[in-house]
């Protein structure tokens, strides 16, 4: 039989239900179709004992021992939430985004998507960024039987996440946009094209990106963009998906 009556559990109940709802709100900037989250606590947790005057043990409803504040707690959650949620769909996501690459032959861009199995992670700054460089190298360049490639030579340049997408003729380097849509060949590619794409590969947009820009002096894969066309090599953090995105590109006609 519980130790708190019905009104005490109710209260407590209602309390648990307004943490769980701002940490919704929260998880769904992010997961939109996110209907509950993750609390490791029961209702009986947000009871405490506290002992006040005239020297007295009370049984308050707050949040749970160890748990920190409100709004430490509404973090707690939506972080552990966000963690199922990302594991739930991730192998997923990746899949789809690879399909949908698959109906874009014509672009030059290559893409890697670097994921917590990697080591990479846990994520800790520029030194993530490039371990996550050195993941996707050695994917894309068959471990260095297709292209040699030496990252000590790697030097990088943090971008304004906004800078992602900035119109094709927006940088003197050769960018995102127009590696996608003017490879020296051409394509029939549009921006509703490279929208689509990017919609899937950054749901969140560009607001928790954290983009680096990195020389292309490093590998032979490199060569054919130093010609004239230009090269491109962008590590991109994730923070809603606690993901990197390698993108890179090299051509000539």
């Amino acid at each position: 039989m519980s130790e708190y009556s019905e009104q005490e559990l109710k209260h407590a109940a209602e309390f648990r239900n307004d943490i769980h709802k701002a940490a919704l709100e929260k998880v769904r900037a992010i997961f939109p179709d996110a209907g509950s989250v993750v609390d490791q606590y029961s209702v009986e947790d947000y009871f405490q004992k506290v002992w006040d005057y005239p020297g007295k043990w009370y049984t308050v409803v707050g949040t749970p021992s160890g748990a920190g504040s409100r709004n430490n707690l509404i973090d707690t959650i939506v972080r552990n939430t966000l963690e199922y949620y990302r594991n739930k769909g991730k192998e997923s996501d990746n899949n789809s985004f690879y399909n949908l690459i698959a109906e874009y032959p014509d672009i030059v861009c290559d893409y890697c998507i670097v994921t917590k199995e990697e080591e990479a992670f846990p994520y800790c700054g520029v030194d993530s960024h490039r371990l996550a460089l050195s993941c996707a190298a050695s994917k894309i360049f068959d471990g260095g039987r297709e292209w040699s490639y030496d990252l000590s030579h790697a030097r990088s340049k943090k971008l304004k996440s906004k800078a992602l997408f900035a119109p094709t003729g927006a940088d003197e380097w050769l960018n995102y946009r127009k590696a996608f849509l003017c490879p020296p060949d051409g394509n029939t590619y549009t921006d509703a094209d490279f929208e689509r794409v990017n919609n899937v590969l950054f749901p969140g947009g560009t607001d928790e990106l954290e983009v680096y820009r990195w020389t292309t002096d490093w590998s032979e894969y490199f060569d054919d963009g130093h010609e004239w066309w230009g090269s491109l090599c962008l590590t991109v953090y994730d923070k809603s998906l606690d993901r990197f995105v390698v993108i890179m590109a090299s051509a000539t006609n």
